[in-house]
């Protein structure tokens, strides 16, 4: 039987192979993980498609995220060669496995699991033995929390990717972190699973109004400019306009994925791959009114 936590370990192996560049070759796929200071004490750490984020305070340590057991233990070590402070928070982005597996290795160093009470609902109804259970939630489209003279901004734009996604604003720092949201240079990811792409333009526009300089990402880069997140609204309202384009051409429906292009992403990851399969999930949405 495949089973969920199966599935979740599937999904951070594809993640591995593919670090070692879009399509790379499994043979080479091992990461060379790095840790990135994005702003004093605000750190980036991974490669390739597996990015977290962990925040030094003076009153310890905040990591956003663990990706499986494995890359969480490479997380910690790192974490370990910049501070020796207590791990105070892990804080889950949202429910999906591939993210979250490795939550014990924080777990057992002591930390307080904290996430979304609509990712923590569907974690109860959803088990797994890879996945530490929250132990603390939070509601609502907006949570502060400090540590230390630090502070990070918890906001939730409601349904885009998931449940109970978490965008992480640093205030200080200028800085967000966002997790599958924004992927720089890449269109959506295969057939974008658990995606609502209408609802994913209008977080994406609302995300675009907070106040930041840099883009902290989950996968393909540790960071960017503020204009990754209008990069990644535009290549969605540009898919939506082509799907639209071919209505008025009447092109017939089951043809679209296959006509749709879009010249200016074709060096974008995953365009050749990919993008009928971002064409398809649009299409759908639009055909059954949702």
């Amino acid at each position: 039987m495949f089973v969920a936590n199966s599935f979740g370990r599937l999904l951070v192996a594809i993640a591995i192979v593919l670090s070692a560049g879009t399509f790379g070759n499994a043979a080479n796929a091992k990461p060379a993980y790095q840790t990135t200071e994005i702003a004093p004490g605000l750190y980036s750490f991974g490669a390739g498609l597996a990015f977290n984020a962990f925040m030094v305070t003076d009153a310890g340590v905040v990591v956003m995220d663990s990706f499986d057991a494995d890359f969480a233990k490479a997380s910690l070590e790192a974490i370990r060669k910049v501070t020796d402070k207590p791990i105070k928070y892990l804080l889950y982005s949202h429910n999906h496995y591939d993210h979250i597996s490795g939550g014990a290795v924080f777990k057992a160093e002591g930390a307080t699991i904290l996430c979304h009470e609509a990712a923590a609902n569907w974690l109860k109804s959803h088990p797994s033995p890879d996945v530490a259970m929250p132990d603390k939630t939070w509601s609502g489209s907006k949570s502060e929390l400090k540590l230390g003279s630090s502070q990070i901004n918890l906001l939730y734009f409601g349904a885009n990717h998931g449940e109970g996604m978490t965008v992480f604003q640093f205030p200080r720092e200028k800085a967000i972190y966002t997790v599958d949201l924004v992927v720089p240079k890449r269109v959506g990811f295969a057939y974008m699973p658990d995606f609502f792409p209408k609802e994913w333009e209008r977080t994406l526009a609302e995300m675009n109004k907070l106040d930041f300089d840099q883009v902290m990402f989950a996968h393909n880069a540790a960071v960017g400019p503020r204009t990754s997140v209008a990069e990644q609204l535009q290549f969605l309202q540009d898919l939506r306009a082509a799907i639209f384009a071919e209505f008025k051409k009447g092109t017939r429906f089951m043809q679209i994925p296959n006509v749709v292009k879009l010249p200016q992403y074709e060096k974008w990851d995953g365009y050749e791959e990919w993008l009928p399969m971002n064409t398809w999930r649009v299409l759908l949405e639009i055909a059954m009114g949702v």
